[in-house]
């Protein structure tokens, strides 16, 4: 799901794994009990019902040659943590707390702080579905609003992204001030006329800013059918693609409340 964009190379850090719990690259994760386990999906808005406070993305785990694992799903390399007493799987030693013949399960973690840029597809629901392509159903002649076919979620006023894939205004982006699925609005006018037919993608997703995001149960990667009005994360958008299907994504910092375990 995610990379991290940094001017210098993120500090790094192997990690036990939360008790049999499976652990994917790319992923985000938390400090949970006796181990990392993903971020998962937030619980109240900025999350304040769990308070759960990001530790970093999952670049590696400590997987041998021969019992490296591989995930369809979430295209990544995986690792599922088994009991060090019964276990008779090779691990590799990757840190002073896992001695050589310790065989516990490790992440290895890129460090995310307040200033972190994170990159993240974003999908529809499920992991490679990507956002849902309306049509314009009746044209604008001046520019601010298009009856569509139905986008994925209902819109947050001003924290959402309307994205012309055809049409005139191919490319533009205009942030969106609606709270429905069908009846989009926006005040800055498109340079060229909407017309009936140009096709559009809208996410609730800033271009810029403050926004709210969800994450699958997994952490690996942003879910633009969650409604985020009770239950989101606070991010701050750093940039947005929208421009090919399939290959969404969002640059982002967590909001610092994040950052904050007694917040709330």
């Amino acid at each position: 799901m995610s990379e991290i964009h940094a001017k210098h190379k993120p500090y790094m850090k192997w990690f036990p794994i939360f008790d049999l719990d499976t652990i994917y690259e790319r992923q985000i994760v938390y400090h949970s009990a006796e181990g990392v386990t993903p971020l998962g999906m937030a619980g109240g808005a900025y999350d304040t019902t769990n308070k759960k406070v990001p530790s970093g993305v999952v670049v590696g785990v400590n997987t041998t040659p021969s019992t490296a694992l591989y995930n369809n799903t979430y295209k990544a390399g995986y690792i599922t943590d088994a009991s060090p007493l019964s276990s008779t799987t090779d691990r590799f030693s990757a840190t002073s707390v896992s001695p050589a013949g310790d065989r516990q399960a490790l992440a290895k973690v890129a460090i995310i702080t307040p200033a972190t840029i994170i990159k993240a597809r974003i999908f529809n629901a499920t992991y490679g579905t990507a956002p849902t392509v309306g049509t314009v159903s009746v044209g604008d002649a001046n520019g601010v609003s298009c009856p569509s076919s139905a986008t994925d979620v209902s819109g947050i006023a001003n924290l959402g992204t309307i994205y012309f894939r055809t049409g005139a205004n191919k490319g533009v982006y205009r942030i969106t001030d609606d709270a429905s699925t069908t009846a989009l609005t926006w005040d800055k006018a498109t340079p060229n006329a909407v017309a009936a037919g140009d096709t559009l993608v809208r996410v609730n997703l800033r271009v810029g800013g403050i926004s709210r995001v969800q994450f699958d149960s997994e952490a690996t990667f942003i879910d633009c059918s969650a409604a985020c009005t009770a239950d989101y994360y606070g991010i701050i958008v750093v940039g947005l693609d929208l421009s090919r299907a399939g290959e969404e994504y969002v640059e982002f910092i967590f909001a610092t409340d994040h950052f904050c375990p007694a917040r709330a």
